[in-house]
């Protein structure tokens, strides 16, 4: 039973996070991405395949509540909990300049995915949401100060630290 809590309690706060609380308290359609950080989390503590397995799944479910290209976020968030699962090991997790090096590293990760998905696949909405230079740049921002705050709480909650 704790452990299905420790699953869906992260799950559903996070998607109320990222999707419900912007529709209804954010002017300027600017916020940081709380579920690359949990999938980042997952992985820089569980592995590989923990992070391919979250990126999976909170990228599935971010396809399903958005009006994007279908796949394109489960693609992305899959590849970034490959990637920092490969430093589940090799890097020191607690520091907060590793977690806003990786965070700025899956980020740009995700961006250039992003950008070349919708070279081959063009879409009118994702284009101007994503070329729009100054509300990435200011959301990455936003993420990456975020990051170490977000990687506490979760330490916290998951008794990790």
């Amino acid at each position: 039973m704790l452990n299905a809590i420790k699953i869906l309690l992260p799950y559903l706060v996070l998607i109320i996070i990222q999707f419900v609380l912007p529709k209804y308290f954010n002017l300027t359609n600017i916020y940081p991405n709380f579920i690359i950080m949990y999938v980042l989390f997952i992985a820089l503590n569980k592995g590989t395949m923990s992070g391919q397995i979250s990126g999976f799944i909170y990228g599935f479910t971010w396809d399903v509540l958005s009006t994007d290209i279908f796949g394109v976020r489960t693609l992305t968030l899959t590849i970034c909990g490959h990637f920092a699962g490969k430093f589940n090991k090799k890097l020191n997790k607690d520091q907060a300049i590793v977690q806003i090096l990786l965070m700025f590293v899956c980020l740009i990760i995700t961006q250039i995915s992003l950008i070349l998905l919708y070279l081959i696949i063009p879409n009118d909405f994702g284009n101007r949401a994503l070329f729009s230079n100054y509300n990435v740049l200011v959301s990455v921002v936003l993420t990456l100060i975020f990051t170490p705050f977000v990687f506490k709480i979760l330490n916290y909650f998951y008794g990790t630290k």
